[in-house]
């Protein structure tokens, strides 16, 4: 088995070598088997004798038109053999409808050994023999197997024509009294009756008179075959000129037969041709009479479906009126919840300006906390300054005191000292004038730095009071009013809780409207979809009903189109055997 695939694909590649193929080089034996390859390698081998635009392409598994193509090339083949090689083969053995129906590989591989047989006995063999030895030397050992097979299966041809010509030349030799065949050493009858002859085949003299008896009989009947002899000319001559006389009209008649047979071929080929047109119209009117069939049928059932679907959308505009009512509820509370969320959207926008209230309430708390505190701190300075004071006040009414009573103690002394007191009295109530003259001038002091840090501390405490306090109630008798920022605090948290109250009440309403919403519209829409299934499985039943017709329309156009590709093959084959056989009738 590994031998005949080495073999066949020694074949396949030798044929790829030839650049006359239309089609792509072929890979298997089996792709051989219409015959169109080798017929286009023969082409190139023998162009006069095969013309690859008489053969069918593209055949596919139609075996018919495969055997016209493989007969056709065994035909040339053997006529080509004959007239430019000379020799004969067995074309006889070639089963051509093995290789049409079954490509039958032993039968290709014999049809392509007298296809290498003929290339390698051509004219141009040199270059076929260049291209084989190109190959892969595996291949190279197959083809010279190959073509020494082949070459054992010719034989010299002997034409007609020459066998006649040799029996006409033994025929007139014959005629010719006397004359000897050739290569034959038949004496003539000069020499049969010669004096050297008589010498030599007769001796002795006794026997002369019966001799010239038998040479006078000899020369009357050598006289008689003379002219028998020419009358056999005669006649030949008369026979030779009526045979002449017929040949010619043979030739005539066969230029005539030939004109004729050319002119009905030419008539064939138009015919064929107009009937290959004629059916190719008829099919397309029959495709175009089955697709206008199609197109109707699908027109019918798509007129069904339509009216079906007109049914099933009155059905369901009733059911839709049925449920007006139902889409005038959803209406208002689509209205309904569209307020409601306008109000939680608006609710909303009020929470997001929460965290700026409540920054602000702090802030005012922060400031209220702080303003406590300063004037906590004010108080406590104010009592503190206010004790300084009265102490200072205290201290200065005793120093007046003091001083009050110094001088009345000093107008004493003067009076003392007017009236005569000694210089050591003058001297102690000098000095004690002194010290208390001193620790009056203390306390003035004392007294008026009180006065100017009690001053400085009363233009603070004002420039506190007039300092201006971004969101304070007014202030009243230099304080702030607390109690009115608690009370906008306190306003502010109800307004607050108030918000939130109706924020939860339209939020609980917003779900319940969802929440029958959503049971409507999926009761509405379970309904819905149930019918919609209904009509999208009938839909799909129509569809499969229509492609099942497609695909039935479709396998029943390809067996009418091979079914008319085998008449036309066998209406072919037909009209080729009646003019063969008419030709060999003529």
């Amino acid at each position: 088995m590994a031998d005949e695939d080495a073999r066949y694909e020694a074949m396949v590649e030798f044929l790829g070598c030839f650049p006359t193929l239309s089609g792509a080089p072929p890979t298997e034996i089996s792709e051989l088997s219409d015959g169109v390859a080798m017929f286009e390698a023969l082409s190139e081998i023998a162009s006069d004798f095969f013309d690859p635009t008489t053969i069918a392409r593209h055949l596919g598994d139609n075996w018919a038109l495969k055997s016209s193509n493989l007969r056709k090339l065994l035909r040339n083949l053997e006529q080509y053999y004959h007239e430019g090689l000379g020799r004969d083969a067995d074309f006889e053995s070639v089963d051509v409808g093995a290789i049409a129906k079954d490509s039958d590989p032993e039968e290709i591989a014999s049809l392509f050994e007298l296809l290498a047989a003929a290339a390698v006995t051509c004219e141009n063999k040199g270059e076929f023999v260049g291209r084989i030895m190109g190959m892969t030397p595996e291949n190279q050992a197959e083809m010279k197997e190959i073509i020494q097979s082949s070459l054992g299966r010719l034989q010299e041809y002997d034409s007609p024509e020459d066998d006649e010509e040799e029996e006409e030349e033994e025929e007139e030799n014959e005629l010719v009294f006397g004359a000897a065949t050739p290569g034959s050493s038949a004496p003539t009858p000069k020499n049969l009756f010669s004096r050297d002859h008589n010498h030599s085949g007769y001796e002795g003299t006794d026997d002369t008179q019966e001799i010239e008896n038998a040479l006078v009989d000899a020369r009357r009947e050598l006289a008689a075959f003379k002219s028998q002899a020419s009358i056999a000319d005669e006649e030949n001559e008369a026979a030779q000129k009526k045979l002449r006389v017929l040949v010619e009209d043979l030739q005539d008649r066969l230029l005539k037969r030939q004109e004729e047979l050319i002119t009905a071929e030419e008539d064939l080929k138009a015919a064929t041709v107009s009937l290959e047109d004629f059916k190719a119209k008829a099919t397309e009117l029959g495709e175009k009479n089955a697709q206008l069939a199609d197109d109707l049928d699908v027109a019918n059932a798509k007129a069904a479906q339509l009216r079906k679907a007109e049914a099933t959308v009155m059905a369901y505009r009733n059911k839709l009126e049925g449920v007006g009512v139902m889409n005038q509820q959803m209406t208002d509370l689509e209205e309904q919840a569209a307020s409601y969320l306008r109000q939680i959207m608006e609710l909303e926008a009020d929470t997001k300006k929460l965290p700026a209230l409540q920054r602000t309430i702090q802030q005012l708390q922060d400031k209220v906390s702080r303003a406590d505190k300063e004037k906590s701190d004010a108080d406590a300075a104010v009592k503190t300054k206010a004790a300084e004071v009265a102490d200072l006040k205290s201290k200065l009414s005793a120093s007046d005191g003091a001083k009050k009573m110094y001088e009345e103690e000093l107008n004493e002394l003067r009076a003392h000292q007017e009236g005569g007191g000694d210089e050591d009295l003058a001297t102690g109530v000098s000095g004690l004038s002194l010290a208390s003259a001193t620790s009056v001038t203390e306390a003035k002091e004392k007294a008026i730095r009180l006065e100017v840090e009690n001053k400085k501390l009363k233009e603070d405490l004002e420039a506190l009071k007039n300092a201006p306090a971004p969101s304070l109630p007014p202030i009243a008798d230099g304080t702030t009013d607390v109690g009115a920022l608690q009370g906008e605090v306190a306003r502010l948290k109800d307004e607050l809780s108030r918000k939130e109250a109706e924020k939860a009440k339209i939020g609980s309403d917003k779900e319940k409207l969802e929440a029958y919403t959503k049971k409507t519209l999926a009761k509405f829409q379970e309904k819905y979809l149930v019918a919609l299934q209904e009509c999208k499985a009938k839909l799909k039943e129509k569809q499969d009903k229509i492609e099942a017709l497609e695909g039935r329309s479709s396998s029943e156009k390809t067996a009418q189109k091979r079914e008319e590709r085998l008449l036309s093959a066998t209406i072919y084959e037909l009209g080729l055997a009646i003019m063969q056989n008419r030709l060999k009738d003529r």
